[in-house]
């Protein structure tokens, strides 16, 4: 059994140099956002990963940077997983 590759989550735009992955989340109120971002907090102390963030009143920036040189398969899991913490419908989405 094969396993296939993972494809681009929706939403995130990939850039090649420097090879990263950038996505914006949208929330109804400063509380939301606040919520997710102690959700994205706890997830980056499990995985190791740390993205970038820039954030405001009722959205974040996430910037996640490739592991390498170039954007591997890990890399596009990192950011559905990033996805998945936002929950079905985040605004924007």
């Amino acid at each position: 059994m094969t396993e296939t590759e993972p494809t681009l989550a929706p939403g995130w735009q990939a850039q090649q140099r420097p090879p990263l992955l950038t996505r914006r989340f949208e929330f109804e109120s400063y509380a939301e956002t606040r919520a997710w971002l102690d959700t994205l907090a706890g997830w980056s102390e499990r995985s190791g990963v740390y993205p970038d963030l820039n954030f405001g009143r009722t959205y974040v920036n996430v910037t996640l940077g490739a592991q390498g040189s170039a954007l591997q398969p890990d890399d596009l899991r990192l950011a559905a997983e990033v996805t998945a913490l936002a929950g079905p419908s985040p605004v924007g989405a």
